[in-house]
């Protein structure tokens, strides 16, 4: 072969083998020819290069399929721990190696992951054990309403088993289902929260049961509303202990006024004794005298007439005196079940004030400053007991035989919002700032022992609270304490409609009229009241009554409400089903000492009542106003 065609077949070759090595066959090689130097350099240079080729292929190939099995490992470990195996670890392999430091970093992350999630079953553990442990019921609602967890305490509160509640809708749960707390729960939060709201719940059973709740919104990392936790209490128990103490506390307070409501009642008592006295001798001493002279009509001079009436006009004074101290102590030990009604404050005040003047007028002076003051829907027991305590606390903040100096100042007025407000202001020693604070905790009194009980101001409190207002109080020690209650006034739909004024007729037709009383006192004074213008009977029980009208018609039965063997309930209830006629008739005289049965009794039978001791004008006006029976 020539050189020239040598030359060009080596060409052909070197072109050959480059085109294969482009497409990656490293196979190649080409022939050498030791004969010829520079052909033979170039094709051990070629075959050098093929051959490094198919290494560095063959070592790729190994690489890629250990790092595709690596991944693998990886993605496998992950789904067991996505799973929940926190056990799941990636195998390490050559230090320094990527793999082996994403394996690293997975197994730190994996026992992480592990300890962080028992801690939190730890932590969800524990938080189970606390609500369960809780008295009160716990409500976890999502934004909508749904329960998300329940508490032992309120399924036991509601009587459902405990796994029931959830997923339930808080309406479901609720008596009023049309209240807003059940259309639409957030909606009802003030500043996120609300607090001692009672609610109506409706148990498994169907029974209303009323709890007092608290809520609060819980908000994610945005501040959007992701739920809300209620908290209910069943408070009946509380209720009762808190009536007991006030009972208590008022019964305490009866005590310390005992002795002044007596020197209260003893004062005219001692006139109207004397002034009774000395007519019945006057009367008996002018009959012994027309006896003596044999005359049958007694005469008095008409300077004796006039001292005689003067004595007697005296005597009635001084026992309507009397029957206006027994109203305010009645008003005021009435008991908790007497229905609010519409309240004057200066009343009530004017209540308290005559029970403890006797205590108060030796501490100091009482300046009524009385302003224009809405009515307040209340019971009058418990307003008056509130007004008695913060009024005694006055009288007990200024020293004995200073009341020249002293006064207890007692505002009454409207505030800008339109309620009701009542200031009671002493200058007395005052009260210490770091005392102030707790004057309306229970039992802390700064009074020395054998003085108050320390629940006084923690009751007021509680009744204003109760009745929807609030109590404060300010105070300076040496210039004294000022104490202000404010209370909701009376809404237009909860002010009573005034009564029209009847005009009496000057004399009412003759009437029959038949008295029941197991007091023949009570009976014999009606009669004296009335019987100069109507015929009256007496009976002393309810089966002579019963007997008494079998026999003639009446106009009108007084009867008594409290008599023993047969009240005066309960000859109603038998005159109501065999002759609801003449039950129609019967208005009942009562001396106010009744149980709330009794109270309840009158507000239901709707029959008119009125209270002893009444004047004779009170009855004779009741009779003109009477049709006569058939």
């Amino acid at each position: 072969m020539s050189g020239g065609e040598s030359d060009r077949q080596l060409a052909g070759w070197l072109i050959e083998a480059f085109v294969r090595l482009a497409k990656a066959d490293f196979s190649v090689r080409l022939p050498r020819d030791y004969t010829r130097d520079t052909e033979d350099t170039l094709a051990f240079f070629v075959n050098l290069i093929a051959e490094e080729l198919a290494r560095l292929l063959e070592e790729r190939e190994r690489d890629h399929q250990r790092l595709q099995q690596g991944v693998q490992a990886l993605s496998e470990s992950f789904l067991r721990l996505a799973a929940g195996d926190f056990e799941a670890r990636a195998a390490r392999s050559l230090e320094g190696d990527p793999l082996d430091v994403l394996a690293y970093l997975f197994n730190n992350t994996a026992a992480e992951v592990g300890d962080a999630f028992a801690e939190l079953v730890r932590q969800r553990s524990v938080l189970a054990a606390i609500l369960d442990s809780m008295i009160d019921g716990v409500l976890v609602l999502d934004a909508s309403g749904g329960i998300l967890r329940a508490n032992l305490a309120i399924a036991r509160l509601l009587g459902w088993p405990h796994g029931e509640l959830v997923g339930r809708s808080l309406s479901s749960l609720l008596a009023a289902r049309e209240s807003p707390l059940a259309v639409d729960p957030t909606g009802t939060l003030d500043d996120d929260r609300f607090r001692d709201r009672r609610v109506a719940f409706v148990t498994s059973s169907g029974d209303v049961l009323t709890l007092t709740v608290n809520a609060s919104a819980q908000r994610d990392g945005s501040g959007a509303l992701a739920g809300i936790v209620l908290v209910a209490r069943d408070d009946r128990e509380l209720q009762q202990a808190q009536a007991q103490l006030q009972l208590g506390d008022r019964l305490t307070t009866m005590g310390l006024v005992a002795a002044g409501v007596a020197h209260e009642i003893n004062n005219p008592m001692a006139y109207v004794m004397g002034n009774l006295d000395y007519v019945a001798e006057e009367l008996e001493g002018a009959r012994d005298a027309a006896r003596e002279r044999g005359e049958g009509a007694v005469t008095l001079a008409p300077e004796v007439v006039g001292e005689l009436l003067q004595a007697l006009r005296a005597s009635l004074g001084g026992a309507d005196r009397v029957r206006q101290i027994v109203r305010d102590l009645k008003a005021f030990a009435r008991a908790d079940e007497a229905p609010a009604t519409n309240v004057e404050l200066p009343k009530i005040i004017d209540s308290a004030l005559s029970m403890i003047r006797n205590e108060v007028r030796h501490h100091a002076r009482v300046v009524k400053e009385y302003g224009a003051t809405p009515l307040v829907v209340a019971s009058e027991a418990r307003l008056a007991q509130v007004f008695l305590n913060l009024v005694q606390n006055a009288a007990h903040a200024i020293p004995l035989g200073a009341a020249d100096r002293h006064e207890i100042r007692i505002v009454t007025g409207t505030d800008a919002s339109g309620d009701a407000f009542v200031e009671v202001h002493d200058t007395g020693q005052g009260i210490a700032e770091e005392h102030l604070g707790r004057v309306f905790e229970p039992f802390f009194t700064t009074k020395s022992s054998g003085v108050g009980t320390g629940l006084g101001l923690s009751i007021c409190r509680n009744i204003v609270a109760q009745l929807g207002g609030a109590i404060g109080v300010t105070s300076r020690v040496g210039e004294g304490t000022t104490f202000r209650v404010t209370l909701p006034a009376a809404r237009p739909s909860q002010l009573g409609r005034s009564r029209p004024v009847v005009a009496m007729p000057p004399r009412a037709p003759r009437r029959r009229v038949l008295v029941v009383d197991d007091e023949p006192e009570i009976g014999e004074t009606v009669r004296r009241m009335l019987g100069r213008d109507h015929d009256v009977d007496v009976v002393t029980s309810g089966a002579l009554a019963l007997s008494r009208l079998d026999e003639r018609a009446y106009d009108l039965v007084l009867c008594d409400v409290m008599m023993p063997e047969m009240t005066g309930m309960e000859l109603h209830e038998r005159l109501s089903r065999a002759r609801p006629e003449v039950a129609r008739r019967i208005v009942f005289m009562s001396g106010g000492a009744f149980s709330p049965g009794g109270r309840d009794f009158l507000a239901r039978v709707g029959n008119r009542s009125i209270e002893k001791p009444f004047e004779a004008r009170v009855l004779r006006e009741l009779v003109a106003t009477l049709e006569p029976s058939s």
